[in-house]
């Protein structure tokens, strides 16, 4: 909930960016022009509308999701007898938590995804999309046949450098200054490799 508040402003700037139609698209491709026209356009406060939602479906995302992972993996190291992880396991294991919690967030995701890309208050969407038959709350489930590969392949690429990383060490620990760089480096090999299937769920 910490970081999906603090990162807000760039995750409603690439949401609006993602949904922008291609001829719009064309007259601004790069990130500061674009945020400079939705500033001028529709104020500050554009940056900041849904936050509370968006906090909310992350963190409810990834409590599920690492409740499912853990759980998995508790089975894993009963069914095997505590043989170590590897990295095939691990991303089937993280594509499987990764659905788990799908039928509970997606629904909150299609919540702030339409906040995110409408000027109407949080509050009035939600009794809008919950009054009109139409709406299809697992509308964008198709995407996730990839997606399900992101947090999969952020946590796997982790978990299998971490432990190269701290294999000679005593403490097999990360410095708080590794495990963020770590961390930032296998979310962003995660999001550059199902970029195309982030675009098409929004």
């Amino acid at each position: 909930a910490l970081s999906a508040s603090i990162l807000y402003p760039l995750e409603v700037l690439k949401t609006k960016m993602q949904a922008v139609d291609d001829e719009e698209e064309e007259e601004e491709k790069s990130m500061i022009p674009f945020a400079l026209k939705i500033y001028k356009e529709e104020g500050s406060g554009v940056f900041f509308r849904g936050i509370e939602s968006s906090a909310f479906q992350s963190a409810l995302e990834k409590a599920l999701y690492f409740f499912s992972y853990t759980v998995l993996k508790e089975v894993h190291r009963t069914i095997s007898g505590g043989a170590q992880l590897d990295g095939v396991t691990n991303l089937a294991l993280g594509c499987v938590a990764e659905w788990a919690h799908l039928p509970i967030s997606l629904p909150v995701d299609a919540w702030t995804t339409k906040i995110k890309t409408s000027k109407e208050a949080p509050m009035k969407i939600l009794l809008t999309m919950m009054s009109d038959r139409d709406t299809k709350f697992y509308k964008g489930i198709s995407a996730y046949y990839l997606l399900c590969f992101k947090p999969a392949l952020q946590y796997t690429v982790y978990e299998q450098v971490k432990q190269a990383v701290v294999k000679n060490r005593p403490h097999k620990s990360l410095s708080a200054a590794e495990a963020f760089f770590l961390g930032m480096v296998a979310r962003a090999v995660s999001t550059v490799i199902v970029f195309p299937f982030l675009r098409a769920k929004v």
